[in-house]
């Protein structure tokens, strides 16, 4: 199984030095790969809970949050072999053409690393902020995936629907990754699921319990076996937002990787059998964990418990 970190760019630690400290010293210790998350605001009285916690709240780190695209940016340049991963893009509040040309970009400039994983947002308030119709992001999201994908394919590009338009055009370059880089869709509704078997190169998911996330894994599998894909070419990526306590918590409700240094192992051990290919670790809320020095720490306990799968 292979293994990643989160960037620090958000809260407190969300500064230039710790992102290339951590983008650095993670090469160095053989990571796979780093990855970042889409915030656009935290509002003062929202529309909607957060599906994170079980207050419903959004965590007090996401009032401080550099945007994902532009780290990612940032850190291609001052690594050379590790990949660059984004979890997720709300895919519904961005012109794909436009999406798709700084996408292509990005995978050019880092020689072919890029790892995109694209949700349809949870939060009416951002949708709302975006000047999205929440009702209709499904739909929208949808259009969006298939014009990014017709943008990354031959020229000269294609592509037509209700929300989206454009007429026959060379946009280029293209990705160095043929025939895209990785589009990974994430989501825990049944037509979330269905759609990453659908459309997807796979699945990516956190913020439930490690078997709630698994049968989630599964259920991708199946739709893409339904629709005559080949679901082993799907890849699965768990994003962990690490909560480590001292107590036990009840293994009933406890969200992937949160709960005593063994519970975390155990849901380690238990995406590791299930074949899992990839977790990365997430330790923006931990409150141990706001420093250079913890990060490293955290990156070095969390190397030790994963059997990866790429020699280093």
């Amino acid at each position: 199984m292979k293994i990643g970190f989160a960037l620090p760019h958000q809260g407190p630690v969300a500064t230039k030095e710790n992102m290339r400290l951590i983008a650095t010293e993670a090469e160095k210790m053989g990571y796979d790969s780093l990855w970042t998350n889409e915030r656009l605001l935290v509002p003062v009285n929202a529309k909607t809970p957060y599906p994170g916690n079980a207050e419903g709240v959004l965590n007090e780190e996401y009032k401080i949050h550099l945007d994902h695209l532009t780290c990612l940016t940032y850190v291609s340049a001052i690594t050379e072999r590790i990949r660059l991963g984004v979890s997720l893009i709300n895919i519904p509040w961005y012109n794909p053409v436009l999406l798709a040309k700084r996408l292509a970009a990005m995978d050019v400039l880092s020689d072919g690393r890029l790892t995109v994983g694209v949700g349809l947002s949870w939060s009416e308030d951002e949708c709302d902020a975006a000047n999205v119709p929440y009702r209709d992001r499904g739909r929208i999201g949808e259009e969006a995936i298939e014009c990014m994908l017709a943008v990354w394919g031959p020229d000269p590009a294609e592509y037509h629907g209700k929300y989206f338009n454009l007429e026959p055009a060379f946009v280029g370059p293209k990705p160095v990754q043929q025939p895209h880089p990785p589009v990974l869709i994430g989501g825990f509704m049944p037509k979330a699921l269905d759609r990453a078997g659908r459309m997807a190169d796979g699945f990516t998911g956190c913020c439930a319990p490690v078997d709630a996330l698994i049968s989630m894994m599964n259920a991708v599998m199946k739709a893409a076996e339904e629709r005559g894909r080949d679901s082993s070419n799907l890849q699965t990526v768990m994003r962990c937002l690490v909560e480590r306590t001292e107590e036990p918590l009840d293994d009933a409700t406890r969200p992937v990787t949160c709960g005593t240094w063994e519970q975390i192992g155990e849901d380690i051990r238990k995406m590791q059998d299930a074949g899992v290919d990839e977790v990365f670790f997430d330790v923006a809320f931990q409150k141990d964990a706001q420093s250079s020095d913890a990060l490293l720490d955290y990156m070095g306990r969390f190397k030790g418990m994963v059997k990866t799968s790429t020699a280093v």
